[in-house]
């Protein structure tokens, strides 16, 4: 069996099975299995957090790392994907974090243009701002939990919730009655509280979709 074969096979495995055949020593048709199937959710969870194109990729390309050397840590028996999640969070918590303690360099010490030299405040890099980046893991979390909503649920999300389209107007766009539109939604946000409760109870105030 070539390379392609063998990924073919595990295309429609899941993913404990993938882990179980990474921790006893495959590595290349699982790790390939586990990137095609997470590595965009991966990247725009972790880009809504570092809000860079290309430390994103960085990351996401460590958090596969990280599953390839500590897939042992992950237990048999619970959930994949929020393990997987809580790497690709530590990973870009840990990339922001180093990202402000990078020093500014000598010449920001010098006179500015005006002649006056910048406060030595200035130049250093200011601490970490916990509420921002926060809101910016719940942004990027909310964004992968919608993407992983079922495509029902999650059409009449973005028509009624994201682009504030009125319930009647999208049954009749969509095809459907008042009362399931209404009922998809009700669905979607259980749904969404769910996945992000976690998140949801370190913010002061709830975004107004779960309100």
């Amino acid at each position: 069996m070539n390379a392609h074969e063998q990924f073919d096979g595990l295309v429609e495995a899941s993913d404990e099975d993938l882990v179980l055949r990474l921790q006893h020593g495959e590595t290349d048709g699982p790790l390939t299995a586990l990137e095609a199937r997470y590595g965009k959710r991966i990247y725009h969870f972790v880009q809504g957090m570092v809000r860079d194109q290309h430390l994103a990729q960085d990351v996401t390309q460590e958090v596969f790392e990280k599953i390839l050397q500590k897939n042992s840590l992950y237990r048999p028996g619970t959930n994949f994907r929020a393990w997987l999640f809580e790497v690709a969070r530590n990973q870009a918590l840990s990339a922001v974090r180093s990202r402000q303690r990078v020093p500014r360099p000598i010449s920001s010490l010098l006179p500015n243009e005006s002649g006056d030299v910048a406060d030595l405040l200035d130049t250093l890099t200011a601490p970490t701002d916990t509420r921002q980046l926060e809101e910016n893991e719940f942004m990027a979390a909310f964004q992968a939990a919608v993407a992983d909503l079922p495509p029902h649920y999650r059409t009449v999300f973005d028509l009624c919730v994201r682009r504030g389209v009125p319930y009647q107007d999208a049954g009749k766009e969509l095809g459907l009655p008042t009362g399931t539109v209404a009922i998809r939604i009700m669905r979607a946000r259980k749904r969404l509280f769910a996945a992000l409760q976690h998140h949801l109870g370190r913010l002061r105030r709830p975004p107004a979709c779960f309100q």
